[in-house]
């Protein structure tokens, strides 16, 4: 059973030194650079980086953004470990999300995107019930939503 435990002193090295396969580089940016991120944004309130464990083991690293006024809620970046992969701990990942955006009540759609070429991702959402929503040129990017109400 995975669990989300918000990056802290404990848990970012593990987070930073989880690697994906080489020909998943293109998919998704560094951790480290997901965190840096977070800090640019810190005074937002509205960035919620997590690492995905199973027990006691950081497999995945999962960034949350929020948008209280939209009402929506972003999984701006999501990855599971090269070592962890295949194990059930993505989709996992995406049903814990759906559940607890739904459990908060306040939300009206859950959006995710994927980097064009990563159809193991696209295949994942559409399978959880994501619907193609647009395509963004400039990040080259597909778009779903996820409507939550």
């Amino acid at each position: 059973m995975i669990e989300f435990v918000p990056v802290n002193e404990e848990n970012f090295k593990d987070v930073i030194h989880l690697e994906i396969a080489e020909k998943q580089k293109y998919f998704v940016a560094p951790n480290v650079h997901s965190l840096a991120e977070c800090y640019l944004y810190r005074n937002n309130n509205d960035v919620f980086p997590y690492a995905i464990q199973d027990g006691n083991k950081v497999v995945g690293f999962l960034l949350l953004d929020i948008d209280e006024d939209e009402k929506e809620i972003m999984i701006w970046r999501m990855m599971i470990g090269k070592q962890y992969q295949g194990k059930g701990h993505g989709r996992a990942t995406i049903r814990k999300v759906i559940q607890m955006s739904k459990e908060k009540n306040k939300y009206t759609v859950l959006i995710a995107d994927y980097v064009k070429g990563n159809e193991v991702m696209g295949n994942l959402l559409r399978s959880e019930g994501f619907r193609d929503y647009s395509f963004n040129k400039e990040d080259n990017e597909y778009v779903l939503h996820y409507e939550l109400k």
